[in-house]
Order: C-alpha cells, then sequence, then structure tokens
C-alpha cells in the first residue's frame, strides 16, 4: 500500500512538472492575454515568410499598428479595461486578415501582420479595413463601449529590402509616421 501512495505521489509530481512544462513553452509561441503569436513566435514564422518570398521573388507585405491612445485608456478606466480591449483589438485582427496571414502581438498596444503573396494594394486594402472596423465599432467593455482609432503603418518587400529586421524597422517607420499625422490613419513606407 505504501509503494502504490509513493508511486502515486511520483505520478502527481511528474505531471504536475509536464504541465508546467505544457505552460512555459505555450507562452513561447503564444501571447497569453491576446491569443495571437508571442512576438518571439511571430519572428520565427515571419522570418522564413520573409526567406521564401525572397528566394522565390514572391510579394510580402507587412502591417503595423498600434492602438491609439492605450494609455490613456488605461488611465481612465483601468487596466483591465485597457486588456480587453487589446483582446479586442487582436480579435479583429484575426477576423480581418486572410488564414495564411500571420498575426502577432509586438509589445505593448503594438501588433504586427504578415500577409504572404500580398503586393502592397493589397495590404494597404486590409489596412483600411482594420482601420475602419476600429474607429467604427466602440470596444464593449465591462465599464461600457470604449471607443479606439489606431495608426497603421504598411510597407512591401523590394529587391533593396535586406532582411527581415529591415523590413519590420520600415513597417515601424510608418506606423510612427501616422502617430505623428494625428492618429488614426494609414502611412506606407517604400
Amino acid at each position: 500500500m505504501k509503494e502504490e501512495d509513493e508511486s502515486k505521489e511520483q505520478l502527481t509530481k511528474e505531471l504536475r512538472e509536464l504541465r508546467k512544462r505544457i505552460n512555459q513553452l505555450k507562452e513561447l509561441v503564444v501571447d497569453e492575454l491576446t491569443g495571437l503569436y508571442s512576438r518571439r513566435h511571430f519572428l520565427d514564422l515571419a522570418e522564413h515568410e520573409f526567406a521564401r518570398a525572397r528566394r522565390f521573388e514572391r510579394p510580402l507585405s507587412a502591417i503595423m499598428l498600434d492602438i491609439d491612445n492605450l494609455k490613456q485608456v488605461n488611465d481612465t478606466y483601468n487596466p483591465t479595461i485597457g486588456d480587453q480591449v487589446l483582446d479586442e483589438v487582436a480579435k479583429r485582427c484575426r477576423a480581418t486578415v486572410r488564414y495564411v496571414d500571420i498575426v502577432g502581438r509586438y509589445g505593448g498596444g503594438k501588433f504586427v501582420l504578415l500577409l504572404p503573396e500580398a503586393k502592397l494594394k493589397v495590404a494597404k486594402e486590409i489596412a483600411k479595413r482594420l482601420r475602419k472596423f476600429m474607429s467604427k465599432t466602440p470596444v464593449t467593455t465591462k465599464k461600457g463601449p470604449v471607443n479606439l482609432t489606431i495608426s497603421l503603418g504598411v510597407t512591401n518587400i523590394t529587391p533593396d529590402t535586406t532582411n527581415l529586421s529591415a523590413f519590420l524597422r520600415q513597417t515601424d517607420k510608418a506606423m510612427q509616421r501616422a502617430k505623428k499625422k494625428g492618429r488614426n490613419r494609414i502611412e506606407v513606407e517604400r
């Protein structure tokens, strides 16, 4: 009987350890708050898509977006409401893109979308739909509806785009320009 109890105890301990390890691995792949790919996993997937697009000379575009005034939402309501806004933005991003597109949380209120086989024109159309969807439909929260807008940067790879980091820097640069020009807008970096 004692051996059986020790065996069960050992199995329970091993199971707890396995669950802990699974959760650690999950955190490497999925952003806990939004359910989108984590930045790390997004970058791994993006690196693969970037290499494929370069090798086969295929189109690849990216959209980077940032929630305008997220800090104000956190300050006006509370961080829990800010988290609800982040989660809803993630859901709207997933609902707006194609199945093959890769969506990740880049950090804070910033998200990045990689669009394989999408030329710049297609990326701009997706960005327009996203911006309109966000600004026209308030987020339902526990404290009531919250209006939000986003600033977006759009770019595509060119023969001069040397690596993924440079590509994402271009996208971020366009998004920062959208914020500086008044927010709730789209800027394109060529």
